[in-house]
């Protein structure tokens, strides 16, 4: 005899043992449904669970245009969440009323069908149109007050708005403040500007950002400092690739594009400071992308742009800041810039390999991609925050350095200076608790890469020295000390 199996046009009839095996199926998938479901409930609601005081907190604005965004998504919030309990409750209710057990299930058997009935078709076609219609409404009045803009003039010797662009680099933040009121970009054509205010031109906007920038404006990295009750309008831009300008609790996000100009404004309303991230991804380091804004009051921030203004100190000769000036020269003004009084604000566009030649109008075309776009370090020792708002500058007098380079990936560079002595800038009461963050700078100085994901081969990024000896490093630090 021959035996014989089942085959798929053979169905197997059902048996007690199929019945079970399929009831344990059933409970099993229902069973591991309701495990994903509570764990994403969880997820959600630790998520949420953000204190007030966390920098990146959007339900805490602290700006006009922040509350104004605020006050637009909280009742859309709580719209959308009654469309979805509604939606996903009412799916429930169906998948309940009208399950069947497994050994009952017939489908011919189908629940009452609605397709058809105008009312419910009509009804549940035009309730999201209107609904939508109303929000749509507010949103576009939203985005309109978003995009207002001070009046035309700027910021001259304190007084005006202040006008500020923001150029993405990979990875960090450039800011250049207009100070002189004639707008960000040089007359690089030769076609004049389009109007008696001195506005940027359009063509000369379309030139390469290192040409086409005026350097009489003030240039900054990493921390963007603002007067605090004082609308700031924003030119934003990149030099590379798309990055994404977000300070959550001033504003909202407006993206960086590479050879397009997006205008953007926020207010802080108190002093303080407010921290932000980019949101576009940028390749190797774009999860340290910060950037970090100060508020001060007008009058501090006068002070401050005051200085911004001046030119550096030049160390006196034999000191050990001279020593690093001179290796400063050496290694990094490539692609970094100090400006200094006598050499002008520009020394690396500047020349007289240009001298005479109308076409190029006084400026280095091949001059590499990294110059002008390292931060400027002319007044360093001002910032709070460096390497791209990762690190801070200062740290707590007692702060331990050797836990600082515990776990280090360049550790093998930091052999000779593992036990670094303390810091203090006697000369500024400020900072009589505060003292350099000695241990990171040598890291950064030394071996940046192993600090921060770069590709400086590809000019994306500081590279290493780890020629520079110990000696070296204390000197480029004491000569980073007077950049104040």
């Amino acid at each position: 005899m021959t035996d014989f199996t089942p085959s798929a046009s053979c169905p197997r009839p059902r048996t007690d043992e199929n019945m079970t095996l399929v009831k344990s199926r059933t409970i099993s998938g229902r069973a591991a449904s309701l495990r994903a479901g509570l764990t994403l409930f969880a997820a959600l609601a630790l998520a949420a669970c953000a204190d007030e005081e966390k920098p990146l907190n959007t339900f805490e604005p602290e700006g006009p245009r922040a509350e104004m965004i605020d006050d637009l998504m909280r009742p859309i919030w709580w719209i959308a969440g009654v469309i979805g309990v509604l939606v996903v409750g009412g799916g429930i209710v169906l998948a309940i009323r009208n399950r069947v057990k497994p050994e009952d299930y017939d489908p011919e058997d189908l629940p009452e069908q609605v397709h058809g009935n105008p009312t419910l078709e009509w009804g549940w076609t035009a309730a999201p149109a209107v609904l939508l219609a109303g929000i749509s409404v507010f949103t576009v009045l939203a985005i309109w007050d978003l995009e207002e803009a001070n009046d035309p003039g700027g910021y001259l010797d304190g007084e005006g708005e202040l006008d500020v662009m923001v150029i993405g680099q990979q990875w960090w933040w450039e800011y250049r403040y207009d100070i002189d009121g004639d707008g960000f970009f040089e007359d690089v054509d030769g076609d004049g500007f389009p109007n008696s205010t001195d506005e940027w031109d359009p063509d000369d906007a379309e030139w390469p950002l290192e040409i086409a920038l005026d350097d009489d404006d003030i240039s900054v990295a990493n921390e963007l400092v603002i007067p605090a009750g004082q609308q700031i309008d924003l030119t934003i831009t990149s030099r590379d690739v798309i990055h994404s300008f977000w300070i959550p609790r001033l504003n909202g996000k407006r993206d960086a594009v590479p050879g397009r100009l997006h205008s953007w404004n926020f207010t802080a309303e108190e002093p303080g400071e407010y921290t932000g991230w980019c949101t576009e991804y940028c390749g190797l380091s774009h999860a340290r992308m910060r950037m970090n804004t100060i508020a001060l009051p007008p009058d501090e921030f006068d002070e401050w742009i005051a200085n911004q203004a001046t030119t550096a100190d030049i160390p006196a000769a034999g000191s050990e800041a001279a020593a690093g000036r001179e290796l400063f020269q050496q290694q990094c003004a490539s692609c970094h810039i100090v400006w200094e009084e006598g050499i002008g604000q520009d020394p690396l566009y500047t020349g007289e390999r240009n001298e005479g030649d109308a076409d190029r109008q006084g400026r280095d075309f091949e001059a590499p991609l990294t110059a002008k776009a390292a931060p400027n370090l002319t007044h360093f020792a001002t910032r709070s925050v460096m390497a791209g708002a990762i690190y801070s500058t200062y740290v707590g007098l007692d702060a331990n350095d050797n836990d600082l380079n515990e776990g280090q990936e360049n550790a093998q560079y930091l052999d000779d200076y593992l036990d670094l002595p303390s810091f203090i800038d006697e000369s500024d009461d400020e900072l009589d608790e505060l003292r350099w963050n000695r241990a990171q700078l040598k890291r950064w100085i030394k071996n940046a890469p192993s600090q921060k994901d770069m590709a400086p081969d590809d000019l994306r990024g500081m590279p290493a020295f780890p020629g520079l000896s110990d000696d070296d490093l204390d000197h480029l630090i004491a000569y980073l000390a007077t950049l104040d």
